[in-house]
């Protein structure tokens, strides 16, 4: 199991080939925070990048705000697509980019000056890697913000292509506007899903489960404005539900590489998990029991104590509790007992 999780394809340098990327940023009622978007790439310390602003449909100012740019600056291109869709508007930008590597910025926040040369650098110097982000600085508006602040912090935590590819179940382990990845990935693994789903998180997941290595730089280097209208918060696209559906497919098929014959054990037997479990059952994965610490049992499924788990390598465990900090603390007792996540056990609450 070490060998798929650490799967990856050694890459070109591409400073041989071509020394420009693309940044992709689709924008759509952006005006008020637009131009300032657009101004943090134009302060970029690397200087050689095509920006392409993607306008989805505006009804306000921000498609002015966006031809006035392109008109001072030849780097700039504004391009339409009226399909409504931040899928729709990424993959039309995606047609448009014509370089070796792929940059993404959103309209309503700000990337630090040197972001760009220490992605472009990191990925020219690291071929075995294809995606890579950046920590990110929170910024909210918003009065109740604690759960969206927790979640930067743990996306913070996950720096190395492992932490990423054990967490992937967990939600998405980088922030979207962050990351830098190689333009033959797109043709390789395809382009963004325009279904009900959260676009960059079934993207993550479609690529970790063909091999390709994600990283994040230990700095933060943008900042992620958070605020009412922002569509995280909006959209059900980024429902807990659509999250789910999204994550319980990938991971049905990677339990069907993984498994192995080994019997699989569900962590956590509320109503919310053996939910979970159907949904995972309904992928062709068949659960052959429960555990829980509360001793509460799943009916119709067998109840192992968390205290008389087999030992690693008989079976396989995933945890679908969802309360925040249980899958760490359930992962570092699994981790006492010898079992290793990823081989072992997987977190995907």
């Amino acid at each position: 199991m070490a060998h798929v999780a650490n799967a990856g394809v050694r890459w070109r340098s591409s400073l041989i080939v071509m020394s420009t990327l693309s940044v992709l940023l689709p924008f759509k009622d952006a005006a008020a925070t637009l131009d300032r978007a657009i101004a943090s790439i134009i302060a970029q310390s690397h200087s050689n990048w095509q920006l392409l602003l993607i306008d989805n449909a505006s009804s306000d100012a921000g498609r002015a705000i966006a031809a006035a740019w392109a008109r001072r600056d030849h780097r700039i291109r504004l391009i339409e697509e009226p399909r409504i869709g931040i899928a729709h508007a990424l993959n039309i930008g995606l047609i448009h980019a014509d370089t070796p590597f792929i940059a993404r910025m959103d309209a309503d926040d700000e990337a630090d000056p040197d972001r760009l040369a220490q992605q472009f650098a990191y990925l020219d110097a690291h071929p075995e890697i294809g995606v890579l982000g950046t920590r990110t600085r929170f910024a909210s508006t918003v009065a109740q913000h604690s759960g969206m602040r927790a979640f930067v912090e743990w996306q913070n935590a996950l720096l190395s292509p492992h932490d990423h590819y054990v967490k992937r179940f967990v939600d998405a382990p980088l922030a979207h506007p962050t990351v830098m990845f190689r333009r033959e990935l797109i043709d390789l693994h395809g382009r963004y899903d325009t279904g009900p789903l959260p676009e960059d998180h079934e993207l993550w997941l479609r690529w970790m489960h063909q091999g390709v290595r994600f990283a994040k730089l230990p700095q933060a280097l943008l900042t992620w404005h958070d605020h009412s209208d922002r569509l995280s918060r909006t959209n059900t696209n980024y429902s807990t539900d659509a999250f789910f559906r999204t994550k319980v497919r990938w991971l049905a098929l990677w339990l069907k590489r993984v498994l192995q014959d080994r019997p699989l054990i569900i962590a956590g037997t509320s109503r919310l998990c053996q939910g979970r479990a159907a949904m995972l059952a309904d992928h062709g994965i068949t659960i052959h029991g429960f555990t829980d610490v509360s001793g509460r049992q799943a009916p119709g499924h067998a109840f192992i104590p968390h205290d008389r788990l087999p030992p690693p390598g008989e079976v396989f465990i995933v945890s679908f509790i969802s309360q925040r900090g249980t899958g760490d603390r359930i992962a570092a007792y699994l981790a006492g007992r010898g079992m290793v996540e990823g081989v072992d056990h997987i977190l995907a609450a």
